[in-house]
């Protein structure tokens, strides 16, 4: 008997050990590549250094002129706005996602076309309507063949409000419908069907069933899809903005995503950047930690 317990403790250490073997090189990768530049980011955003000569200590410097930065301030109002455009960015998907679930004709054709937003990308897209909503873009041209007088003047792109809210529409809501689509129907089949069935036999309608059934059942999907909307929004709008608009009219379309790269690369201060990116670090942590939150709290109940 104790051989046999020697035995399977012996078993058990020897594929412990192995597991760690197998992880450990996944293990020095995170460690050199995530790790190591997240806690040098940290560092550098208290020094001034402009990514050649010798980083020198300035402790809170930067983050004190951060907070006198029009440009920093103009990047979190975007920021506002764009937060604004993710409620109408998730229910858009889920609501079309439930219309393609009841089945119409043509439904996997329409599918195909609202994934291809997804597909080409944001650089190809901003590069696309920023010639499409350009002053002697094809959108004027009809304009004009319209008989408008004033379609020279129709440039959605040169001013602030109308340049804000083509870059929110677009990243928030067009290019991520096929998508959402896609990742909400994948999410609306493991709902039992006899729940709609049950809610068909009380006589409740396509809203009913898609308020009281639809949405209670997906859940985890929307909490995912949500968090994912927020982070991509924060980190990862950089394609589109640099070839739709430069950040501009002004500071219109800044983001503190494209603010890090314009500080830091054009204006060669890589300290200050450093700060800008543990502000969006931090933002970005407190999003996935409000979702690790309210995870738990849905097994919990």
């Amino acid at each position: 008997m104790k051989r046999t317990k020697c035995k399977t403790r012996s078993i058990n250490r020897q594929e412990e050990h192995d597991a760690w073997i197998l992880i450990l090189p996944l293990i020095i990768l995170m460690l050199l590549f995530t790790a190591l530049p997240v806690l040098s980011n940290f560092v550098y955003s208290f020094t001034d250094w402009n990514g050649i000569s010798k980083p020198e200590f300035v402790g809170l410097k930067n983050f004190i002129y951060m907070f006198h930065d029009e440009r920093f301030f103009s990047s979190l109002k975007n920021l506002g706005v764009l937060i604004l455009y993710i409620p109408f960015g998730v229910m858009i998907p889920v609501i079309i996602a439930a219309a393609m679930r009841d089945g119409f004709k043509g439904w996997r054709i329409y599918r195909g076309i609202l994934y291809l937003p997804n597909i080409l990308g944001p650089v190809l897209l901003g590069t696309l309507f920023a010639v499409i909503l350009s002053q002697l873009g094809p959108v004027n041209e009809i304009l004009k063949q319209l008989g408008f007088a004033n379609a020279d003047k129709f440039y959605l792109l040169g001013k602030t409000g109308s340049a804000r809210n083509v870059m929110a529409f677009l990243f928030v809501i067009w290019m991520r419908l096929g998508f959402g689509c896609i990742y909400f129907l994948s999410a609306m089949s493991n709902i039992d069907p006899e729940l709609y069935d049950a809610a068909d036999v009380d006589g409740a309608n396509w809203f009913q069933k898609f308020i009281h059934v639809t949405i209670p059942g997906i859940s985890y999907a929307l909490q995912f899809f949500t968090v994912l909307t927020f982070i991509e929004v924060f980190a990862r709008m950089y394609g589109l903005i640099f070839t739709l608009t430069h950040g501009g009219p002004g500071y219109a379309t800044y983001t503190l995503e494209y603010g890090i790269y314009t500080i830091s690369f054009k204006g060669m201060q890589k300290g200050y950047a450093s700060a800008w990116s543990v502000v969006l670090f931090l933002s970005c942590a407190v999003i996935a930690l409000i979702q690790i939150h309210l995870v738990k709290k849905d097994e919990v109940k």
